[in-house]
């Protein structure tokens, strides 16, 4: 089977909700102050605003917006085959890792996987103390969504990595579907093949949440 490219997903610049009519009244009459309209134009920018608004302000659902219209997102979703016809990618979202067979999972995502573009960005939490970072052991589990990447970074008092795939490279990817019978639709999750390398191109810290971006594409690219 040859191994179809998902389409680029680029939601920015994101802007959080516009005033209704009703917020405008009560800021006309003095009742009220109008909240701010912010736009986001980099991943960067959004993570910022998400660590501070704790993963519930308006960024994470000027964001999550975006992300559910997004007409790309859903056809990666429907190219991907149901979890029922892929037993190995449905046992890592459902089994215990120590349950499951890494090379298994791995040889299936290369089987019916897709290629993500050049540019995709996707987000993970997790321990990333290093500039080189290889992934050996197994699948990566990414997510579309910053705010998840926060939850899972708090969980592990880890860092929040913004993961882009660099030019010229690619990845192969299974992303879970969002709908349907299935669990865990909130985590927006992206799953990448085993035997990556990331290469980190910056870090900075960001009200006590320390932020890394890296390049992600596959040892023998």
């Amino acid at each position: 089977m040859r191994n179809c490219h998902l389409d680029l997903i680029d939601l920015f610049p994101i802007s959080t909700r516009a005033h209704t009519p009703t917020e405008l009244a009560l800021a006309k009459a003095g009742i009220e102050s109008l909240r701010p309209v912010r736009v986001f134009e980099c991943p960067t920018c959004l993570v910022e605003a998400i660590i501070d608004g704790e993963g519930l302000g308006d960024a994470h659902s000027a964001f999550e917006d975006a992300l559910k219209a997004c007409s790309i997102y859903k056809q990666w979703q429907k190219s991907m085959p149901y979890l029922k016809d892929v037993l190995q990618l449905s046992a890592y979202r459902y089994k215990k890792k120590h349950h499951n067979d890494a090379c298994a999972i791995n040889r299936e995502l290369l089987s019916v996987g897709r290629y993500l573009q050049s540019g995709q960005i996707l987000y993970r939490g997790g321990i990333f103390t290093s500039e080189r970072i290889i992934i050996s052991d197994g699948p990566i589990s990414t997510s579309m969504h910053p705010s998840v990447a926060r939850w899972h970074a708090i969980e592990v008092s880890g860092q929040i990595a913004i993961l882009r795939i660099p030019k010229n490279k690619s990845v192969l990817a299974y992303p879970y579907k969002t709908s349907g019978n299935q669990r865990l639709k909130h985590e927006y999750e992206v799953l990448l093949q085993n035997n990556l390398r990331l290469e980190e191109t910056s870090m900075h810290s960001h009200n006590g949440t320390e932020i890394r971006s890296y390049d992600v594409y596959p040892q023998n690219a």
